[in-house]
């Protein structure tokens, strides 16, 4: 522009400087960002969602868009499900609004659509939970599969959600519409530094009512935060598929990795046995693990009722689903809640700086003068490999001590009840997983009183070089050994010298060879 005005007739300069001068950036038409990629140009692989045709006004506060109602342009059995049995009702809703345009896709390099995100109205919302709630009342086996959206409400960002600032939400909805969606995720809590941080959300606490309740059998954790556990949900219950942060023996799954063999058998039976699956917050691009998803799906109506999906983005498995809402995975539980009735079985939340406490880690008189003390739990019924023995001769654990045998294990009952010691100090061997035979011990515990334990872990698999690597237990773990509720421990104690039992000579072979 200054080129311009200084290569114009002498007359006409000082006009153009004037110009240039007095110009004011902010009556410049709003922009913002779309991310796209040759894909979408060349139309491969996905489908593409359609773009807003925005409309702009010039006010006395500047350019502002116009108000606009972009729906969903799908299919009905796309936009809500295939509704069986209610078809007809089905029809008469309205799409899902579109809240948020994107052209790039979700999870790049996966079976995925794109990250544009939609939301149904109040009303629809309200009809697709009710209906929710009677699918979830008919089943006999009810699975829920979580993704990282369950979790982004806890402050954990999920991978799929594409960074959008608010002049975006703003140009793709307009009005009023814009302004209970801003108002909305201004309630969002702040991003945590780490995942360890992060506190059930509304979701998980009604999933423990589910549960509670007899509406829940069996959850499929993708995710490695613990929430769950944390509102809760008894560890039995979760199938932590991909890894997890306070389980030792289960660490985080590379994208790249094998998921663990008796998680995986545990996987395939929730798939084979499951009536309803709701995925809650999933991508669902094409893992593994998404068959217990699609199985359920193919298998409705004839069989089962097949699976519901709950998120903000399109998925590639949303035709075949029975139901589909487009939602927060909050706003969609605490609908669900109470037409469950579960008001009297839902968690409260807890206060600020107030953690997950099992009962077997509450004081007692016992403990009252010593708290640590309570990290050392007697009478369990575990053998030296940290394997749950289930007794031939009698069941009753209140006459182990008076026992005398042989377990259906091999394990001579003298070696029972066990006793695991998580006490600052303790020496800890992982027994089970990618580090079997890894030794440590425990290094105190984390502000939710969770032990930590430094154990000696080899960097590479297979490797011989070991550091020392930091690993959280969850104090959950610690309730399901008292209740004998698992059928494997995380980690075990060292052996006694006068220990001759099969587990205790498998325990010291595995240290020796890891």
């Amino acid at each position: 522009v200054l080129h311009a005005a200084f290569t114009q007739p002498a007359e006409i300069q000082p006009h153009m400087l004037a110009e240039v001068i007095s110009f004011d950036p902010s009556q410049l038409r709003p922009t913002h960002r779309v991310e796209t990629s040759i894909t979408n140009y060349l139309k491969l692989g996905t489908e593409n969602d359609e773009a807003p045709s925005e409309r702009w006004e010039k006010g006395a506060d500047g350019w502002r868009p116009v108000s606009q109602d972009v729906r969903l342009t799908a299919p009905f059995h796309e936009c809500h499900g295939q509704c069986y049995h209610f078809e007809a009702v089905r029809d008469a809703w309205k799409p899902p609004r579109l809240v948020f345009y994107s052209a790039a896709e979700a999870r790049p390099g996966y079976n995925t659509r794109s990250a544009s995100e939609y939301l149904d109205d109040e009303d629809v919302l309200q009809a697709k939970v009710t209906r929710l709630a009677q699918l979830v009342s008919a089943s006999r086996k009810t699975v829920v599969y979580a993704g990282a959206g369950l979790s982004t409400a806890a402050g954990i960002s999920d991978y799929a959600t594409i960074g959008r600032t608010k002049g975006q939400v703003q140009a793709t909805l307009g009005g009023e519409l814009a302004a209970a969606v801003e108002k909305r995720e201004s309630k969002k809590p702040a991003s945590y530094l780490s995942p360890m941080c992060a506190q059930p959300s509304l979701s998980h606490r009604v999933l423990v009512g589910m549960y509670r309740a007899g509406f829940l059998q069996r959850v499929i954790q993708q995710n490695h935060d613990g929430l769950p556990q944390k509102a809760g949900m008894p560890q039995h219950i979760v199938n932590e598929i991909h890894g997890a942060l306070h389980a030792p023996d289960n660490p985080v799954v590379p994208m790249s990795g094998s998921l663990r063999d008796d998680l995986f058998a545990d996987l395939l039976e929730s798939e084979r046995t499951a009536d309803l699956t709701i995925a809650v917050g999933t991508s669902l691009c094409g893992m593994n693990a998404d068959r217990v998803v699609s199985t359920p799906a193919e298998k409705a109506p004839s069989t089962a009722l097949g699976s519901v999906v709950i998120g903000l983005q399109r998925t590639a498995l949303d035709d075949s689903a029975t139901l589909r809402l487009f939602a927060r995975c909050d706003d969609v539980f605490r609908l669900l809640s109470k037409e469950l009735a579960l008001e009297d079985v839902v968690p409260e939340a807890r206060p600020e700086g107030a953690y997950f406490c099992p009962p077997v880690l509450e004081e007692t008189q016992d403990t009252a003068a010593d708290p640590e003390q309570r990290y050392l739990l007697s009478g369990l019924c575990f053998d030296a490999m940290g394997r749950r023995v289930d007794m031939d001769t009698q069941s009753n654990r209140a006459h182990w001590p008076q026992v005398a045998g042989i377990c259906s294990n091999g394990t001579s009952t003298k070696q029972l009840p066990s006793k695991l010691d998580v006490r600052d100090g303790a020496q800890l061997i992982i027994p089970s997983g990618l580090h079997a035979g890894a030794m440590g011990e425990v290094d105190g515990c984390d502000r939710e009183g969770n032990p930590r334990c430094r154990f000696r872990v080899n960097l590479k698999k297979n490797g011989t070089f070991k550091a020392a690597h930091m690993m959280v237990l969850g104090t959950w773990w610690l309730q399901a050994a008292a209740e004998g509720s698992i059928i494997q421990l995380p980690v075990v104690n060292p052996p006694a010298d006068d220990d001759t039992s099969p587990a205790a000579m498998e325990l010291r072979a595995l240290c020796k060879a890891y």
